[in-house]
Parts: structure tokens; C-alpha cells; sequence
């Protein structure tokens, strides 16, 4: 697995790696018929992360060890932050329950443990997938019930956070201010968006002394990373109005951040300036040597393409310069 890491992922990972945000969140949703049997007192985070490679852009997970009616058992959770929903989210889910089975395997009692999945989602549009993979299957309902017992029975609790949603935010301010601002991050309208903001500030007035700072910074730096149109002014603005006196807090954090940006924009600059340098001395050196070796046949229309060419393909012309000719090199210029 490489390093990749995206604004949710982060966001996700300090939040619900927090174990009182756990608790919390499943103390309050999950069914009772379930909750009733799952003792959260023993819950434990896992550190291994399931979700392949090419769907880390849209999937984050997590995993909890607990005690399931008395055994030992997993909760997975799924955080799903990508514009479009995939249909078929319940076959990668089965897929990383099946490898969690595969490496939890008790292989003395020959017993698999058991897991319940949980999906949260906080895309624009409401949830439209199928829950239940049984419904998934063509012509389920024609089947004899004989036949059904060879399909999986099995479902996912989803969590909608979208504005079409059904969740109703309770629990702790933690707990609360982690879904309030995943709601605040995908809405659109912009009145509505800073209704949604002093909520949020609200609630953080209500953070426990020893996660204040933490949560905040998490929060001030997923907001400013998903959204185009928030910056840390309007942020620090807000927090003096509604935090009063936990203000400063903020506006450390704030600075801290502004500070980091700045010196990361800094970076990015100059590691642009120096790869625009690179690009433009290979430019250089290529039209030198084609300019030798084709003199006046090697045209203006053709040194204009070159300066616009990409770097792979200046990169091409620079490798076969003693070969190329210049057929060839019109073609690689098309």
C-alpha cells in the first residue's frame, strides 16, 4: 500500500480512530436489536486498512474489535466520499469482510468471528444501492426457496448523511461536530452552507478540554481542504462571534495552519520553478541539436510545437535525436 491519502481519509481516520467518537456513534445508532448484544466496553481499534488501492480516492474504512454476544467480534466501518455511488459497494465490502475472516480465523475452534459492516455516506444525492445483497440477485423473487439457500444472506446498516437522509445527528458534541461538518463539507448552497458553519461552531464549544484543540484543527483542515470557497479568515471570523472564549484556540490553529500553507505553497513554488527549468533547458538543448542537424528544413511551425510539447514527448525527441528523421519527428509532433 503506498502513502496515499486523501482529505476524508485523514478527516476519518482522527475522528473515528478516536475511540470515544466510536463508542459514541455506535451507542446511538446502532439498532438495538444489535446493540443490545455488542459490549462496547471492549472495544479496541484495528490498524489495518482493507480498501484496495485504486478505491482509496472515494472508500476509507476502519476497523473495531469488540465482544458480540459474549465472542469476540469486528465492527467495520466504510466512509464513502465520492460524487457518484457505486452499485456495487456491497461485492467490495463482502470482499473486505472475506480477507478480515481469512486473517481472524480461529483456526483451533474452526469458527470465523462474526462482522457487522456500516456504511456512512455523505454525498450530494441521496443513497439509491442496494443493501442487501439477496436483492441484487436477477429473478430472486422467481426462485424456489431451495435454490435462495445458496446465496449469501447478507446486508450492511448504511448511515445517509446527504441532505435527502434520514439521520438525525445525536450523542456527544465529539460525536456531533464529526458528522455535522461531514454534512457541512458537500453542501452547495452558500446561505445555507454558513447556517450550517455556525452549528458546527456551536457544538465545538462544547468539545472536552483535552480533544479541543485536536478536533478543531482536524476539522478547520478538512473544511478548508474540501471547500473552494471557505478560507481561514472567514473561519477565524465566525469563531470570534460564536467562541468567544475559546477563540484564541482557533485562531492559533489557525495561524499555525495559514503558516503551514504558506510554507507549502512556498515549496510547491519553487519545485515548480525548478521542474519548469529542467523543461525549458531540455526545450533548449533539443531545438540546438534538431536546428544542426535539419538547418532551414527544420521549420518555425515545428520549434513552436516543440516549446509546447509535453515532457514525455520532448523527453522521445531528446533519447533518438541521432536517429530520428524528420518524417518521424513530424509524426511524434502531430
Amino acid at each position: 500500500m503506498s502513502d496515499l491519502t486523501t482529505p476524508h481519509d485523514a478527516f476519518f481516520k482522527v475522528t473515528f480512530g478516536d475511540k470515544d467518537v466510536a463508542q459514541d456513534f455506535l451507542k446511538h445508532y446502532l439498532p438495538t436489536q444489535i446493540a443490545n448484544v455488542v459490549d462496547l466496553n471492549y472495544l479496541t481499534k484495528e490498524n489495518n486498512s482493507l480498501v484496495d488501492e485504486r478505491f482509496k480516492e472515494s472508500f476509507t474504512d476502519m476497523l473495531y474489535r469488540t465482544k458480540i454476544n459474549g465472542e469476540d467480534g469486528y465492527i467495520y466501518f466504510l466512509f464513502e466520499h465520492k460524487s457518484y455511488q457505486d452499485p456495487l459497494v456491497i461485492l467490495q465490502l463482502l470482499r473486505y469482510i472475506v480477507r478480515i475472516w481469512e486473517e481472524k480465523y480461529d483456526r483451533k475452534a474452526n469458527r470465523l468471528p462474526i462482522i457487522i459492516p456500516m456504511v456512512i455516506y455523505h454525498g450530494e444525492s441521496k443513497w439509491n444501492v442496494q443493501t442487501k445483497l439477496i436483492n441484487l440477485i436477477k429473478g430472486i423473487d422467481e426462485l424456489p426457496e431451495e435454490t435462495k439457500e445458496y446465496i449469501p444472506v447478507y446486508e450492511y446498516e448504511l448511515y445517509d448523511l446527504s441532505p435527502f437522509g434520514q439521520v438525525m445527528i445525536v450523542g456527544l458534541a465529539l460525536t456531533k461536530v464529526v458528522l455535522e461538518v461531514m454534512q457541512l463539507v458537500m453542501i452547495t448552497d452558500t446561505k445555507k452552507f454558513r447556517q450550517a458553519m455556525k452549528k458546527v461552531l456551536e457544538d465545538i464549544a462544547q468539545l472536552p478540554e483535552d480533544k479541543f484543540e485536536r478536533f478543531v484543527e482536524a476539522c478547520i483542515t478538512y473544511i478548508l481542504s474540501v471547500r473552494d470557497d471557505v478560507d481561514i479568515g472567514t473561519i477565524e471570523k465566525e469563531s470570534r462571534e460564536i467562541l468567544s472564549e475559546r477563540s484564541d484556540v482557533i485562531m492559533s490553529v489557525a495561524e499555525r495552519l495559514r503558516s503551514e500553507g504558506e510554507a507549502k505553497g512556498r515549496l510547491e513554488g519553487r519545485l515548480e520553478g525548478e521542474a519548469e527549468g529542467r523543461r525549458k533547458g531540455k526545450i533548449e538543448f533539443v531545438l540546438k541539436n534538431l536546428s544542426k542537424k535539419f538547418g532551414r528544413r527544420f521549420t518555425k511551425e515545428m520549434k513552436e510545437k516543440i516549446q509546447k510539447a509535453d515532457e514525455k514527448t520532448i523527453d522521445y525527441i531528446g533519447e533518438n535525436l541521432l536517429d530520428i528523421s524528420l518524417e518521424q519527428l513530424k509524426e511524434v509532433l502531430k
